[in-house]
């Protein structure tokens, strides 16, 4: 079986098992991944920092917003062509709308940041690998940004049960710097 079926397997594996997390269970680990988060964020300079409305399975890191002010964060929006642009986000009801896939989106109106001038590019996906390695849905969105951006650091953060010990990959996955996780 190649890379590309296996793949596909596999997110079908861990969206069934995502998808019978607990809410609370997954709004507690998403509480203490943020904690993890915390020696990276107390910088004195603003930080510029990408970050993604999550899905009802996915870590949930909004709080940054409200624990973090001096930083400005930029959420995605789907382009044409499997791109990302990312826009200036200060309130999350008034900012966030229902986009593509469901997926709460920023307002086209919304100031809108190079990726290359990114401080911190969090990124999403369904299952990772301590060294970085990680699965999305299958679109290729963030393996397109991350390649434009090669020295912006990028990172997940991972519930324990989207940590595998290896992942099928192709020639286009582009890993993430770091991935946070609670051992």
């Amino acid at each position: 079986m190649g890379a590309s079926l296996k793949k596909n397997e596999l997110r079908r594996s861990m969206l069934q098992i995502l998808r019978t997390l607990p809410h609370d269970y997954i709004c507690e680990q998403s509480v203490r991944l943020v904690q993890l988060l915390r020696p990276l964020l107390q910088d004195s300079h603003t930080m510029r920092i990408f970050l993604y409305a999550p899905l009802p399975h996915e870590v949930d890191l909004r709080a940054l917003l409200h624990l973090y002010p001096q930083h400005s964060f930029y959420f995605p929006r789907c382009l044409t062509g499997h791109l990302l642009s990312f826009h200036l986000v200060t309130d999350l009801s008034k900012h966030l709308l229902p986009g593509s896939l469901g997926i709460p989106a920023p307002l086209a109106s919304l100031p809108v940041l190079t990726p290359q001038l990114a401080d911190l590019i969090i990124v999403p996906g369904l299952a990772f690998t301590t060294s970085g390695s990680r699965l999305g849905y299958g679109g290729g969105y963030y393996d397109r940004l991350l390649a434009t951006c090669p020295a912006v650091p990028s990172l997940s953060l991972a519930l324990p049960e989207q940590l595998l010990p290896s992942l099928p990959s192709e020639a286009h996955d582009v890993p993430v710097s770091r991935v946070l996780y609670i051992s």
